[in-house]
């Protein structure tokens, strides 16, 4: 018996005197050889691959704060790539040899929170208005039924439909109570395991506490959702300008390292890519500090005055104390900075965002792939906003046609 056919042998004697468990352990065994299909990702934004198929990805925000206006952009971006994609490989110019066009890209949109007329109205006058060619969309509302009901129902639409991206908006309405720990992670588990079945990017919504400066997700679903997600997106409307701001606040990869704005557009009522508002990226006065009213209690170590008398907070000073010893969660870096100036959220987020603007504090992903801020290691350099979104990750290198 030569060697191969006795390897074989043994290798067939092993397998039979496997438990079931065995055998599925040696299924799931990982190894730097072993064949893996490649991650294939619906977008990128600032030219970094995001949305990943097979994965969940949560977009968390307050109340009205632009969540469902966000997520309208992905669903007509997901349109609007297979028209392109026509665009750039029109029918008559094609080679009969050349592999056929991909399939488009079909959007599930399962609506738990808002009303069918309100669903509707976006899906009429604004989805389809931004969007170029065929409606690959389907679109349910299903606030009217019980929590068992919708999520059975979810369950069964995506996996008759096999959309490639599906909107779950929201997912802390297929549970009744939103901090019972078991039934979060059973939930959270079995979108996992439907997502990876059946290769769609699962994008679930689920709003923030409601304290101003909380922006953790709500209750276990939350804290659940946070854990598995591949991304997590944090939505917030900028006032008084009403500009709406996204920020990937964690990923498991690719970090944007980049804000996203849009606004309403007043003529055409649809939403566009807009520049930060100018007051985030100059140091704010301190608004109890103007004429007529109190100067509040703040720590006077980082405050200096104007030739008016106005104060204005020392934020270099001030960040550099805090961060000095390493790197902070965003919770923790507001809660710090809050006490040592001894001011509120309005003010903290005022310097934030001048901060981060300005450079002067920059994101990165520690080892447990979470997003946390430090100062920079190079000298600042204010970024620039850039095209949001570029084309899916599978078009990359293809050159558009003048």
């Amino acid at each position: 018996m030569n060697n191969d056919v006795f390897r074989l042998v043994q290798q067939s004697v092993e397998e039979h005197s496997m438990t079931d468990d065995e055998r599925l352990l040696e299924a799931l065994r990982i190894t730097r050889d072993k064949e893996l299909p490649p991650m294939h990702f619906l977008f990128r934004i600032f030219g970094k691959p995001c949305f990943p198929r097979g994965e969940l990805v949560a977009v968390t925000g307050k109340a009205k704060s632009g969540k469902t206006l966000f997520n309208t952009l992905l669903m007509a971006c997901c349109a609007n790539s297979q028209a392109l994609q026509v665009r750039r490989n029109p029918p008559e110019a094609a080679d009969t040899d050349a592999p056929p066009e991909p399939a488009p890209i079909r959007v599930l949109w399962f609506d738990t929170e808002q009303s069918e007329q309100s669903t509707q109205d976006i899906l009429k006058n604004r989805l389809l208005r931004m969007i170029e060619g065929d409606n690959y969309f389907d679109i349910f509302n299903v606030r009217s039924l019980h929590y068992e009901e919708r999520m059975r129902l979810f369950l069964t639409a995506v996996r008759k439909y096999r959309p490639q991206l599906v909107v779950l908006d929201g997912v802390r309405d297929l549970l009744a109570d939103i901090n019972d720990g078991i039934r979060a992670q059973e939930v959270v588990e079995e979108l996992m395991k439907l997502a990876q079945e059946t290769d769609c990017c699962m994008v679930c919504v689920l709003h923030q506490n409601k304290g101003a400066e909380d922006r953790n997700p709500r209750g276990w679903i939350g804290t659940e959702l946070m854990n598995k997600a591949f991304e997590v997106y944090a939505c917030e409307k900028l006032k008084p300008e009403n500009i709406f701001m996204v920020e990937q606040t964690h990923t498991r990869k690719y970090d944007l390292g980049e804000l996203m704005f849009f606004r309403m557009d007043p003529e055409t009522e649809l939403p566009v890519a807009c520049e930060a508002p100018a007051r985030l990226g100059v140091a704010p006065a301190i608004a109890a500090g103007q004429q007529g009213a109190p100067l509040p209690h703040m720590n006077r170590a980082y405050l200096e005055f104007d030739e008016n008398n106005r104060p204005h907070p020392k934020m270099d000073d001030l960040f550099y104390d805090v961060l000095k010893a390493g790197p902070m969660y965003y919770s923790d870096l507001q809660m710090r900075v809050q006490e040592l100036l001894n001011c509120g959220s309005s003010m903290w987020n005022n310097m934030f965002c001048t901060m981060r603007n300005r450079g002067a504090i920059v994101r990165v992903i520690n080892r447990e792939g979470k997003a946390v801020w430090q100062l920079p290691t190079v000298a600042p350099v204010k970024p620039i906003q850039k095209n949001l979104f570029g084309l899916p990750a599978d078009l990359e290198g293809v050159s558009p046609t003048p």
